[in-house]
């Protein structure tokens, strides 16, 4: 297929963007960010910039410290025609939070959120797909608190994330009606679901390999679910001291994204997130 050409497949895929500043990735910094320079207007605003020349519409996951900080920035993201969801409201990872402090952690971020756009807010993300095996009561609170969907499940194993054995494409969740859960993309090698189609793993791979992955996805009936951050767009933000493995996923190949992230909004349809609530493709849990 020549470049610049639209996929002709009917399976429209699911783009996300992690509304979040740099340095919320950045997990060894110990949630210490007073005084830190704050990118994040700049860099979403180049996103958006992207999304509206290919016209693109996305789903925004955005982190409600964030917005306290930027109303405006999330009144243009919704204004621009893109979905508003959810972030959380602390960043905090679901691993570190009681059921308690989950629910309270969510309300307070629906309450900033809600407040600046007015409207109802279906959908909800953790930071750094951070459920868990030991976390399945977060979606009976979701449903609780009226959210139609999740997209926190990764069905692989990481350090900070991960359900191995999870479904790999979006689906009802078992137990609780008329729920839907929206996980991070995977693909099967050798018998291992291997993370594609986000962040750093957009960064990192060959931008065929992620063309493939996204048709591989596609063939099997689902759609592909991409998601990158805005700071993935920003080569030039702060570099203070991190993790080793904090410096490859936080920094590696920043100034690529761009040109990856342009061909595979040419290549390949793109929809919110919520798009996929009443959808058949949608699988029973």
């Amino acid at each position: 297929m020549e470049r610049g050409m639209k996929e002709t497949a009917t399976i429209s895929n699911i783009l996300s963007i992690d509304l979040e500043d740099w340095y919320h990735g950045i997990f060894s910094l110990n949630y210490r960010w007073d005084g830190l320079e704050e990118r994040v207007a700049q860099s979403t605003t180049r996103v958006l910039d992207i999304l509206d020349e290919k016209g693109v519409k996305a789903t925004f996951f955005v982190l409600a410290v964030v917005a306290e900080r930027n109303p405006d920035l999330v009144r243009l993201v919704a204004s621009r025609g893109h979905e508003i969801g959810t972030h959380g409201y602390s960043h905090r990872l679901i691993s570190e939070m009681s059921p308690e402090r989950f629910a309270d952690d969510v309300q307070r971020s629906v309450d900033v959120i809600g407040s600046i756009t007015g409207k109802p807010i279906l959908g909800y993300r953790a930071p750094a797909f951070s459920v868990t095996l030991n976390t399945p009561w977060i979606f009976t609170i979701l449903k609780e608190k009226g959210f139609r969907y999740d997209a926190s499940v990764f069905p692989t194993r990481n350090p900070l994330y991960g359900i191995p054995g999870a479904h790999r494409f979006p689906h009802k969740v078992k137990g609780v009606e008329g729920f839907v859960e929206v996980p991070g993309s995977t693909v099967r090698i050798l018998g291992r679901n291997i993370p594609v189609c986000g962040g750093f793993y957009l960064r990192a791979a060959p931008y065929g390999f992620t063309r493939w992955a996204v048709r591989r996805i596609n063939a099997e009936g689902s759609p592909a679910v991409v998601y990158v951050h805005p700071w993935d767009f920003d080569p030039d933000q702060p570099r203070p001291r991190v993790t080793v493995r904090e410096a490859l996923t936080h920094y590696f190949n920043l100034a690529a994204l761009e040109a990856k992230f342009r061909r595979l909004l040419d290549e390949f349809p793109f929809s919110p997130a919520c798009s996929l609530l009443d959808d058949p493709l949608v699988e029973k849990g």
